[in-house]
């Protein structure tokens, strides 16, 4: 069996998904911060055990790679890089803001908007955006800006995605403003078969912008 193992720790959510080929087996998520560092590894083994497979079964790792949460960030990719070190599992880097308009394609297709829009909270009024066409082609670089912004580029035939997306619309759709592991998983597979892999011993999470330690 070759199996596919996305995982997402960008924000709150510490979870992983496992697919065969486009055929998603299961995933499974906790909704809390601060547990990723705990939680990330027997996530995994719980998955694969419902699964009845294991590690060898794996041929692909697809991580959400940032921006996010400096910690998430650093955590899912230690992860991602230990399991790939050898070489046997490949890596894929899947851009979190990608994975978010993937998520939300199919309903911004149905609902006639003309972008989607994702939008990840970063600290006080500073936001991470990208904007998608809905094929989910990136329309512009990720951009950290400020909430006047965001807000100003936002259309009716905008659709919002992302877990920043609720500070913008009170009628945000719920399943669209967490990013769950198998859209990680639906954003990886464009990649995955388009031949896209990544060097897993270079890789590092996007960060986009300096880390700077509280009380600093």
């Amino acid at each position: 069996m070759s199996l596919i193992l996305a995982i997402e720790t960008t924000g709150s959510t510490c979870g992983v998904a496992i697919s065969n080929g486009t055929t998603l087996l299961g995933e499974f998520s906790l909704f809390a911060p601060h547990l990723h560092d705990a939680m990330l590894a027997s996530n995994v083994q719980h998955l694969l055990d419902a699964v009845d497979s294991t590690l060898d079964d794996v041929s692909v790792c697809a991580l959400s790679s940032g921006p996010g949460s400096f910690t998430g960030l650093r955590i899912g990719m230690a992860f991602a890089k230990g399991l790939c070190f050898d070489g046997r599992i490949r890596f894929v880097a899947v851009p979190t803001l990608e994975a978010c308009a993937s998520a939300a394609q199919e309903v911004a297709k149905a609902a006639g908007s003309k972008e989607i829009l994702s939008v990840v909270a970063s600290h006080r009024d500073l936001h991470y955006v990208q904007c998608f066409d809905l094929d989910v082609r990136p329309l512009h670089d990720v951009e950290l800006v400020t909430t006047d912004i965001v807000a100003a580029r936002i259309s009716e035939r905008t659709m919002l995605s992302g877990p920043g997306a609720p500070a913008f619309s009170p009628a945000a759709i719920s399943g669209l403003t967490r990013l769950s592991p198998r859209f990680v998983m639906r954003a990886a597979m464009v990649r995955i078969n388009a031949g896209r892999f990544d060097d897993v011993l270079t890789a590092i999470p996007d960060y986009e912008q300096e880390f700077i330690p509280r009380g600093y």
